[in-house]
């Protein structure tokens, strides 16, 4: 009976020692940004640099953010090429909008959509959260990015692949960015979006109360 102590205080152990390994890998995991939910490219593509602020345009973007409305930009007129340049005033700037995310959803590639809404003119236009595993060691303002998507998914329901009403006030800024695809839901007529979000701040709904 003594001989076959060892061994048994041994498996116990093993058990015990199984279970910690465990539950810290599933801590690291939940700590991890989300990847994306549906199949597709999670990071590329042709305007892939433009699109994680890592192109080489990105040095003359100016940072501070620049009051205006969904109204105004829906007024710009986009270039007649969409290229990897950013050959606009409205790709050079970032610009801060105040707003209502009417839905939301994840896309293939990672990156967070929205819908946003002007209440004031009843426009609708599109935002995009960048997806942090497409980030490179030549993003810009690569922090800003990160917190700007945390800001976001520590207030509010994991996005899915479909849909999801929102609602929610918020007060964010965003790159310019022309889309060469206005087939998104919400999309502007010219094309025009904040891609990627730089800022980005609850200001009611999610839990966030005004």
């Amino acid at each position: 009976m003594n001989a076959a102590q060892p061994g048994r205080r041994g498996l116990v152990l093993t058990v015990v020692v199984g279970s910690i390994v465990a539950g810290a890998v599933a801590t690291a995991l939940a700590a991890a940004p989300e990847r994306p939910a549906a199949p597709g490219p999670a990071c590329g593509g042709t305007l892939w640099r433009l699109l994680t602020f890592s192109d080489d345009g990105a040095k003359r973007v100016e940072l501070p953010r620049v009051p205006t409305t969904i109204g105004e930009i829906a007024k710009l007129k986009p270039p007649a090429k969409i290229a990897l340049a950013r050959t606009t005033d409205f790709q050079q700037h970032v610009w801060r909008l105040q707003v209502v995310v009417d839905r939301y959803r994840i896309a293939s590639n990672g990156e967070i959509a929205f819908v946003l809404f002007s209440i004031d003119t009843a426009q609708y236009m599109n935002a995009y959260l960048a997806n942090p595993h497409c980030l490179t060691t030549s993003t810009r303002d690569r922090s800003g990015l990160v917190a700007a998507r945390k800001s976001f998914t520590s207030h509010c329901p994991t996005p899915t692949a479909s849909w999801q009403l929102l609602g929610a006030t918020v007060d964010l800024a965003g790159v310019g960015y022309w889309n060469p695809s206005k087939a998104t839901r919400g999309a502007l007529p010219n094309g025009a979006e904040l891609r990627p979000l730089t800022n980005f701040k609850l200001v009611s709904g999610c839990g966030i109360t005004p």
